[in-house]
């Protein structure tokens, strides 16, 4: 019941502020996060999160399984948040540590490449590293 209370909150605030600037995350056994510019409607159904998007697809996610659902800025940690569950940590190095150690040519770069040079790096450590230490 809290989580439904929370949620209700957290779209009443959204809800008054621009979707287009905000993204939705359900952690549950992973994070899943849904820019709300894209979402139609989020709804409770038969103990199920559903995600109801603007293009007709629906995500469910069991809501014995979610530990969290959350709106944040979609830019707030700059790139910073790695493995996007809502919070710059060490959690963060050990994604862009092990992207380094299982890289092969031709991989996708993703999340990891924080500073955006096009390269997987020690700088991209670094930047993690600063932003936890200013923040």
């Amino acid at each position: 019941m809290k989580k439904l209370i929370s949620l209700i909150a957290a779209l009443s605030i959204a809800g008054a502020m621009h979707a287009d600037d905000y993204t939705l995350y359900i952690v549950a056994n992973s994070t899943t996060n849904y820019t709300l510019a894209k979402v139609q409607k989020i709804t409770f159904e038969n103990g199920n999160v559903v995600v109801n998007m603007k293009d007709g697809t629906k995500q469910s996610t069991a809501i014995s399984a979610v530990s969290r659902i959350y709106f944040d800025i979609a830019a707030a940690f700059e790139g910073e948040d790695v493995n996007q569950d809502g919070s710059v940590d060490t959690q963060d190095v050990l994604a862009i540590y092990e992207f380094m150690q299982n890289y092969t040519d031709g991989a996708t770069i993703g999340n990891e490449d924080v500073n955006q040079d096009g390269t997987v790096d020690t700088q991209d450590v670094l930047q993690v590293y600063e932003y936890m230490q200013n923040n």
